[in-house]
């Protein structure tokens, strides 16, 4: 049986706004652990030593601190004054470090915004921008993955949810012009891509431009025997290996069942997000591979601490969809 806890009479005596800054610093120091730094400063020291100046670029020289300690930069032609995290996403954010971590933990699951905003203490609405600032930084992130040795591609596809495409009404089967085509590949280093590719059966010239700069020389790369495919793996200098799409076929299952099996997985991860805009599903999809790699090296690096560096070296800017210049949808 434990003993009597000697801190319990300490906390028992606080009162309701001693308990909160006590709160406080026992989160700030459960964070620290985990991503490395309590505060937003001293976490991008070490990774942004010389901050880019939003406006005119890099070469910033040091000019002291601030009174509460965050240290500052000035640009020599403009005399701009900026901050560590000037052009990163956390630039502005009233909320600390501790707050984006406990975000980042249920957002790398893909979980809701009402339930990523509960654990953080904010608004739907906050958490929502949130999820979007977070997005931003990984918006590009597929440009620089490149397929090597053996790589399988096919496509999925998903409902859409714009009227115009025939939500709410019967679903046509097979891959009609009302449902988003995402063109899925992986290699044998389990380097993923996925990308929109337009509605319905994609053509040579969606696939093209789908593949591009995704293929190394030589790569062999099997699928389907669709013509669509044919053409971007000409255009790489790849080897093309290609099945008959017949599901009676072991030959076709087996040479097809690594891509076949990431197929289920990319369509249950993008139903969990109700209502999601269909403008928005590239940076979803650039999410998804993001964390696809972030989990393979989890044993490496602590996947919440490796996010938020990310965040941090990202040169991402965002804006909120509270101007009424630019409203986002989910």
């Amino acid at each position: 049986m434990k003993g009597e806890n000697p801190r319990s009479a300490l906390v028992a005596s606080l009162d309701a706004e001693g308990h909160a800054l006590l709160s406080a610093a026992l989160d700030e120091r459960a964070r620290r652990e985990e991503p490395g730094s309590g505060a937003f400063a001293e976490a991008a020291e070490p990774f942004r030593p010389e901050p880019a100046c939003p406006r005119r670029g890099p070469s910033p020289w040091r000019d002291g601190r601030e009174p509460p300690g965050p240290r500052r930069w000035r640009r020599r032609p403009c005399g701009a004054r900026l901050a560590s995290l000037a052009g990163a996403v956390f630039e502005g954010s009233g909320a600390g470090l501790p707050t984006w971590a406990r975000l980042i933990r249920p957002m790398r699951h893909n979980v809701p915004p009402d339930c990523a905003a509960e654990p953080c203490g904010v608004s739907h609405q906050t958490a929502f921008e949130w999820r979007h600032r977070v997005l931003a930084t990984v918006s590009g992130h597929q440009g620089r993955i490149v397929l090597r040795d053996r790589a399988w591609t096919d496509e999925t596809y998903v409902n859409d949810t714009d009227p115009s495409k025939g939500y709410g009404q019967a679903r046509k089967r097979g891959p009609s012009r009302q449902k988003p085509c995402i063109l899925v590949a992986i290699d044998v280093r389990k380097n993923p891509t996925a990308a929109v590719c337009g509605h319905g059966k994609p053509s040579s010239a969606r696939v093209r431009s789908a593949l591009a700069g995704h293929l190394s020389p030589g790569c062999v790369v099997v699928h389907d025997r669709g013509r669509a495919h044919s053409g971007a793996i000409a255009d790489s200098g790849c080897v093309s290996e290609p099945y008959g799409a017949d599901c009676r076929d072991p030959a076709y299952l087996e040479a097809m069942e690594t891509v076949n099996s990431m197929c289920p997985w990319l369509k249950r991860y993008l139903w969990r997000f109700t209502g999601m805009s269909p403008a928005n599903m590239r940076l979803y999809l650039d999410w998804y591979v993001y964390l696809f790699r972030v989990n393979q090296a989890r044993d490496r690096w602590d996947p919440t601490a490796r996010v938020l560096r990310h965040m941090m070296m990202a040169p991402a800017r965002f804006r909120s969809s509270r101007q009424p210049t630019n409203h986002l949808s989910s």
